[in-house]
C-alpha cells in the first residue's frame, strides 16, 4: 500500500504555491502555506489518537462486569463519535483547499492576477480555521466529559465491591478495610479514563495550535498592510510631480 501524499506535495497546491510566488502575492500564499502547515501538523497527532482509540476498545474487550461493560461501551462511543466528526471536519478542509487551488489557478490562467487574488480570499482560510478551533475546543471538552463519566463508573463498582467485602467480613466480626486499589474491571476503566484525558490534551494541543496560526497570519497580513504597494509609491511620487509643476509657475509669476 502506497504512503499518501502529503497535503503540500499535491499537484494542485504546489502549482498554487509557484503561481502565488510568480506574481508577487505574498499576504495570499501566506495564508494558504499557514493552513497547508497546519493541516499537515494535525495529521500525525490525529492519528495517534485513532491509534490509542482503537487500543481503548480493546481494553474495553478485558471488563468481566456485563453492566459495567455495556455502560462504559456506550461511553465509548459517544468518544468515537466525536473523534470521527472531527476527522471528518479536518478532511473536509483538506480536500476544499485542493479543490480551490485547483480553481484559483484556472481563474488565474483565464482571468488574471485580480482573480487569483480574489479566489484565494474567497478560501475564507482564516474562517476554516477558525471552525477547526470551535470543533477541537468541544473535542477537548467532549473528552473530560467522558472521562469523568469512567471516573464515576469506576468509583461506584469499587465502592460496591468492597462494600460487599465489608458485609461479610463484619457478619463474622472482622474490621471492615478501605479501599483498595485499582483492579480487575476497575484497574481497566482506569486506563480508559486516562486515555480520555489524553485525547482532551490533545485536542486542546491542536486548539492552539489553531490559535497560533491564526495569529501568525494576522501579523503578517498587518505587516503587509504597512508596506505601500508599488502602485501606492507610484501615485506618492506623482502627486509629488504635479504639487513641483504647481509651484514652478507661481514663482516664475513672483518674477
Amino acid at each position: 500500500m502506497e504512503a499518501a501524499v502529503a497535503l503540500r506535495e499535491q499537484p494542485e497546491i504546489r502549482e498554487l504555491f509557484q503561481v502565488l510566488e510568480g506574481n508577487g502575492l505574498k499576504k495570499e500564499r501566506q495564508e494558504v502555506e499557514t493552513l497547508v502547515n497546519y493541516l499537515e501538523g494535525m495529521e500525525s497527532q490525529f492519528g495517534q489518537v485513532m491509534k490509542e482509540l482503537k487500543e481503548v476498545r480493546g481494553q474495553l474487550e478485558q471488563i468481566q462486569d456485563r453492566g459495567i461493560k455495556a455502560t462504559a461501551a456506550r461511553i465509548l462511543d459517544s468518544a468515537e463519535g466525536k473523534v470521527q466528526e472531527i476527522g471528518g471536519q479536518i478532511a473536509l478542509v483538506k480536500t476544499n483547499l485542493v479543490r480551490s487551488a485547483k480553481n484559483a489557478v484556472h481563474d488565474f490562467k483565464e482571468k488574471g492576477v485580480d482573480a487569483l487574488r480574489r479566489a484565494v480570499s474567497a478560501m475564507k482560510i482564516p474562517a476554516a480555521l477558525s471552525a477547526l478551533k470551535e470543533s477541537l475546543h468541544s473535542g477537548m471538552e467532549s473528552m473530560e466529559r467522558n472521562a469523568a463519566k469512567i471516573g464515576i463508573v469506576g468509583g461506584e463498582l469499587n465502592k460496591a465491591a468492597q462494600h460487599t467485602k465489608n458485609a461479610g467480613r463484619a457478619l463474622i466480626g472482622r474490621r471492615t478495610k478501605e479501599l483498595a486499589e485499582p483492579k480487575g474491571d476497575k484497574g481497566v476503566l482506569a486506563k480508559i479514563q486516562k486515555a480520555f484525558l489524553s485525547f482532551g490534551r490533545s485536542f486542546a494541543a491542536m486548539e492552539k495550535a489553531a490559535g497560533n496560526a491564526q495569529k501568525r497570519m494576522e501579523q503578517f497580513c498587518r505587516g503587509e498592510d504597512k508596506k505601500p504597494s508599488v502602485k501606492a509609491e507610484l501615485r506618492q511620487i506623482k502627486r509629488g510631480r504635479n504639487e513641483s509643476q504647481k509651484i514652478q509657475p507661481a514663482k516664475e509669476q513672483a518674477r
